[in-house]
């Protein structure tokens, strides 16, 4: 596959240095746009990735600094895609990009006609916990979907390990129901994990739509959300897809973000949504096991 532009976010993670080297082994970018947030609670710990990223890329670098307030980065990736990106060919490697960074990338993707690949890089494990003290949930500037007033709202998430995420998300947006996707799996700590959550949902949000699904399959994801919503809900005589706004949030494997872009791209009234997090693990994860590579469909 010929690569033009490799798009990452600096990171203090195994994977975000491994991945980065496999990139330039395999795919061989002729440059490399590497977006780094400026947050001084972890400033110390990705500056050891950010001198051996300099040393590796020399003059493929190019480095963008970002701040914490989306509606600053959105002047700043349109900037760097007008600049460096269009009808370029692009992988986006997602394994240490926050989901709004997946999105807002895949959205100027598809602004600026960019035939466009994603690699994820999981890692080997991860710690007992990722990320702590969440903040409120947000939609994101030009996906936020067409409100229907005075129709309810229907939340899709893709779960994942962090419970007080999947909380807080619920909590703040009080849908009226809720859908939520696991990851299948047989690790017995995930398996556990995903336990947790449901009963926390079954018992704190009588939460009953619960499914499993493939995360890292996205076609295969994104036709099982699909088939939910566009079911008829009991009791009438239409879909949920017609019966509500709805709200779409990845908090399972970043591959789950791919899929929710895409599912958005063919159903733009929908919302995609985001909810940050305080604080997190410095042992985040450790390693790479699985990869996994796919185009993105843009052409939705």
């Amino acid at each position: 596959m010929k690569t033009d532009v490799l798009i990452a976010v600096l990171s203090w993670e195994d994977r975000f240095l491994i991945g980065l080297k496999n990139n330039m082994d395999v795919y061989n970018p002729s440059k490399v746009i590497l977006f780094y947030y400026n947050n001084i609670k972890t400033e110390l710990w990705k500056a050891d990735h950010l001198f051996k990223a300099k040393e590796l890329l020399k003059e493929n670098l190019t480095l963008i600094n970002l701040e914490l307030k989306p509606e600053l980065n959105w002047v700043v990736y349109r900037s760097v895609f007008e600049t460096h990106c269009i009808g370029k060919n692009i992988l986006v490697d997602i394994s240490t990009m926050p989901r709004e960074s997946i999105w807002v990338t895949l959205f100027n993707c598809k602004k600026y006609k960019c035939p466009t690949h994603f690699i994820y890089y999981k890692p080997q494990n991860y710690p007992s916990w990722i990320s702590r003290d969440p903040d409120r949930p947000r939609l994101l500037y030009k996906m936020s979907g067409i409100a229907k007033l005075g129709t309810p709202t229907l939340l899709v998430i893709t779960a994942g390990y962090d419970i007080q995420r999947l909380d807080n998300l619920i909590f703040n947006f009080e849908p009226k129901q809720t859908i939520l996707f696991f990851q299948h799996t047989s690790d017995a700590r995930n398996k556990a994990n995903f336990d947790e959550c449901k009963l926390l949902c079954k018992e704190k949000y009588n939460i009953t739509m619960l499914y499993e699904y493939d995360a890292y399959d996205v076609e295969l994801a994104s036709n099982s959300i699909i088939n939910k919503l566009q079911s008829i809900e009991p009791g009438t005589n239409s879909s949920y897809l017609e019966n509500y706004n709805v709200i779409l949030n990845s908090l399972g494997s970043k591959t789950s973000a791919i899929t929710l872009f895409e599912l958005w791209l063919k159903y733009p009234e929908m919302a995609l949504s985001y909810i940050p997090s305080k604080e997190y693990n410095r042992d985040y994860s450790k390693g790479v096991s699985k990869v996994v590579f796919d185009k993105v469909d843009l052409d939705i």
